[in-house]
Formats: C-alpha cells, structure tokens, sequence
C-alpha cells in the first residue's frame, strides 16, 4: 500500500513498488471470486422464484397460522378460553340439555401471538393451528375472526334433541296412562268391596 504524506498544502503519493502493486491486483481478485462463489453457484441453477400469490411454497404441517375449529366437536368447555394468556378467545352458546346453540366463537387476531397454548388443553381436541397465514384488511374490525362454521343448532343436533323430545313426551305418556290405569283400578277395586260385603250378609 501507498503512503500518503501531506507537505505543506499539497499531498505527496510515494511510490508503490512492484511487488506491493501486484499483490493488490491479486488481493482484488481473490476477494471479487470469494465474493461472487454463491452468485456464480446460483447462476447456473433453474430459478427458484416464487409468484405470490398464484404459487405457495409448501407449509409445514406444524405451522401456526389461523385457527380453524372443528364445531361439532366443541363440547363448550371454555378450556382454550382460560389457558389464553391475553384473552382473545371468546365464545358465546345457548344450552339446549345436551345440545349447543351457537351464537359466536371468535379469536381477536389483533391481540393473538400464535403461541398454540389454546390447542393442547382442548378435551375434545376440536380447536386447531391452520397453516393459512396471509389476513389483511384495511378495516381492524374484520381481524376479530369468527371460526363458527354455521350458526344456531347442526342439522344432527336439531335431530337429536326432537328425538330426545319425543322420547321424554312418550316416557311421559306412559307415566301417565300407568298412573291412571292404576287409579282405575284403585277405584274399581274401592267401589267393588261394599257389594261383595253385601253379598256376603
């Protein structure tokens, strides 16, 4: 290398010898050719640019994206609710005996950390991480995500507690008719005892 001495106002080069300017040359080299080892190793190789959003690299299958629920699973036992750290799970039903009338399940993406600490205390194992990750709104409202895939009662529920209806009404009726089966028959018994006393006398 060079050195440079100020003389006054005017600065003085000194001269490089030959075997300083040489080694420069090779110094500049080696550096661009270790500096260019990944571009030139690439260079050569198909492309590997994604198209986002027509083309998705594949996701992992422990990826922790959006929530999805598996509704008829949930037996509304708030489990994922209280293990929430921040609170951002909130659901709303009305029980029907056995049965669930939905009104709301929902997440507050814009408190939620994706930390999955709702997914493993789940009994039912009915509330899951998705590996969809891209949710973009302009309006904040629309980040309070509500995973109900149908609200009110299922199809299989409405069945199940007319059955469940019909079943108690017979259960019922059969009560009832035993009941007063047996009263008549405490009445007959009641108005058949003085004639045969008659008789008897």
């Amino acid at each position: 290398m060079s050195d440079q001495r100020i003389v006054g106002k005017v600065a003085t080069r000194e001269p490089v010898s030959v075997g300083d300017y040489f080694k420069n040359i090779w110094d500049a080299v080696t550096t661009t050719v270790a500096g260019m080892k990944i571009t030139g190793r690439y260079f050569f190789q198909k492309p590997i640019t994604v198209q986002y959003p027509d083309e998705q690299l594949p996701i992992p299958d422990r990826y922790r994206g959006i929530h999805y629920l598996e509704q008829d699973k949930c037996i509304e036992c708030h489990a994922c609710e209280r293990a929430c750290p921040i609170d951002c799970i909130s659901m709303e039903t009305v029980r029907h005996g056995k049965e669930l009338e939905w009104i709301s399940f929902t997440i507050d993406y814009q408190k939620c950390m994706f930390c999955e600490l709702c997914v493993y205390p789940c009994p039912a194992d009915c509330i899951h991480m998705g590996t969809e990750f891209a949710f973009v709104s302009e309006d904040r409202s629309e980040f309070n995500l509500d995973l109900l895939s149908y609200k009110g009662m299922s199809r299989d529920a409405r069945i199940r507690m007319k059955e469940a209806a019909e079943k108690k009404a017979a259960k019922e009726a059969a009560k009832k008719a035993k009941a007063e089966a047996k009263a008549k028959a405490e009445a007959e018994k009641a108005g058949g005892d003085p004639q045969a006393e008659g008789s008897d006398g």
